[in-house]
């Protein structure tokens, strides 16, 4: 019980890196969207690369993890032992506690909490 508690401890690291990089990837895409958007709209004629409305919606999602992002990244810089490990609390903490009203961590990194939680079954 114990060492599954401590392997899953040990791949926290692992998997924010993964979310670093999902999160790196949809603000490529992101970016992209737009960029062919916004070719439509400055030649003013109708492209073969529009982009889809599903591809728009996602890139808006995207657009509005990036106020999310930011905080995060600055408190990984910060070279300030536990600063980053206590954004994280304060953030999980205020999303319980508010429910939906309050999203502070970005959508792959809120996704890696999440799954530890539904992971953890009462014993």
């Amino acid at each position: 019980m114990a060492l599954r508690k401590v392997r899953k401890v040990i791949h926290y690291p692992r998997r924010i890196l993964w979310a670093f990089v999902a999160e790196g990837i949809e603000t490529r895409k992101m970016v992209q969207t737009f960029a062919k958007q916004g070719k439509g709209w400055l030649l003013m004629t109708e492209t073969a690369d529009k982009p889809t409305e599903e591809e728009l919606r996602q890139a808006v999602e995207q657009l509005k993890d990036i106020p999310r992002f930011l905080p995060f990244l600055v408190f990984i810089i910060v070279p300030v032992p536990g600063m980053t490990q206590g954004y994280v609390l304060l953030a999980i903490t205020l999303e319980k506690y508010l429910g939906k009203k309050v999203s502070l961590l970005p959508t792959h990194i809120r996704n890696v909490f999440k799954k530890e939680e539904k992971q953890v079954s009462p014993d």
